[in-house]
């Protein structure tokens, strides 16, 4: 049997930013190249544009439209 991640039910496609990112966002395991270990859930909520690098997120990365 096969779960889906909860995390999944979190991502708005509509209302975040990440699937309109250059910073190679995959939506599978909702990571990209800022968010390596899970992008976090304000920003896959939309509630973030991740515009401004983010305290634990240990790089600089922040979002780059495509």
């Amino acid at each position: 049997m096969e779960t889906i991640d909860d995390r999944h039910e979190i991502f708005r496609p509509y209302k975040a930013s990440c699937s309109k990112c250059r910073q190679g966002f995959d939506s599978i395991n909702l990571t990209c190249k800022a968010f390596p270990e899970g992008i976090p859930d304000q920003i896959l909520e939309g509630k973030d544009k991740h515009e401004m690098p983010l305290p634990e997120q240990g790089n600089s990365i922040v979002f780059s439209a495509r």
